[in-house]
C-alpha cells in the first residue's frame, strides 16, 4: 500500500511537469552558460552548470513567449522553472498591484491567506505551509507565494510562484509569471529511475534549489522594458533576488 501511495504521488508529479506541454518549440542542453530567448525576444535568461553531467534542460516555445529549465538530480530531486511574459487582459487588474510603487504586498498576502476559502482550500490540497512576501528580481519588485506538501510517504515537494509588473518600450504593461518548485524523496523512498534513495538531506536539497534559482534569477534579462519610465516611477531597485530561509 505503501509502495503504491509513493508511486501514485509520482505519477501526480510528473502528470503536471510542465514538460508534458506540447513540444512547440526546441531544446537545449545548458552546458556553456547558453542563453535562451522567448519567441519576441522580450526576456532572456540562462541556467547554471554546477553539476555538469546533468546539465538543465532549457525549452522555448515558438507560439508565446516562454522559458523553460528543468532536470532531475539522479537519487536526489527534480528542478523545474517556467517564466513566461505576456501582456494581461483578464489578469490586468493583478497586474497593476507590482506597478503601484508602494503597494503593500505582504499585507494584502497576509489578507488573503487569512480567508477562510484559500484556508480550506489548502487543507484540501494537502499544503502544510504557505507565505506570501516580496522578491527583487531583474531590478523590480515581485510578490511571491510558496507552498509546500507532503505528497507521500517520503515525497515531499515545494511550489513557489511569482509576479513582476513592467512597462515595455512601447508603453505597454507587461506581466512576467515565473512557476518554480523541486520535488524530492526521504525517507529511504526512490523515484522509479533512481538506483538508490536519497542520502541527501530534504534542507540540503532546498538550498541547492534555492541556490540554483539564484542563479537563473540573476541571469534574467528583461530586453523590452522602459528603464527610463521605470525609474521615474519609483519602480526600479538597485537590488538583487536574495535567497529567503522558507
Amino acid at each position: 500500500m505503501k509502495q503504491f501511495i509513493i508511486m501514485l504521488a509520482i505519477a501526480f508529479i510528473a502528470g503536471c511537469s510542465f514538460q508534458t506541454l506540447p513540444k512547440n518549440g526546441q531544446q537545449v542542453e545548458i552546458k556553456n552558460a547558453e542563453r535562451i530567448y522567448t519567441k519576441s525576444g522580450a526576456i532572456s535568461a540562462t541556467a547554471p552548470n554546477n553539476f555538469p553531467k546533468v546539465p538543465f534542460l532549457g525549452y522555448t516555445r515558438f507560439d508565446y513567449d516562454l522559458i523553460d529549465f528543468d532536470r532531475h538530480l539522479p537519487n536526489m530531486m527534480s528542478e523545474d522553472v517556467k517564466i513566461t511574459v505576456s501582456i494581461p487582459d483578464r489578469l490586468k487588474e493583478s497586474t497593476e498591484k507590482f506597478l503601484i510603487k508602494d503597494f503593500d504586498f505582504e499585507k494584502w498576502g497576509k489578507e488573503i491567506l487569512s480567508r477562510p476559502d484559500i484556508v480550506a482550500n489548502m487543507k484540501e490540497r494537502g499544503v502544510n505551509y504557505s507565505k506570501k512576501y516580496v522578491d527583487y528580481i531583474g531590478g523590480f519588485r515581485c510578490g511571491t507565494d510558496v507552498e509546500s506538501s507532503n505528497l507521500a510517504l517520503g515525497v515531499g515537494s515545494k511550489r513557489y510562484y511569482t509576479v513582476c509588473g513592467y512597462y515595455d518600450t512601447a508603453g505597454a504593461k507587461k506581466r512576467i509569471d515565473i512557476f518554480y518548485n523541486y520535488t524530492y524523496t526521504h525517507s529511504g523512498t526512490k523515484y522509479d529511475s533512481d538506483t538508490k534513495s536519497s542520502s541527501v538531506t530534504p534542507e540540503a536539497m532546498q538550498n541547492q534549489f534555492k541556490q540554483d534559482m539564484k542563479a537563473i534569477f540573476d541571469s534574467l534579462i528583461i530586453h523590452d522594458m522602459d528603464r527610463e519610465r521605470m525609474a521615474k516611477e519609483g519602480l526600479l531597485h538597485d537590488k538583487k533576488y536574495e535567497i529567503q530561509e522558507w
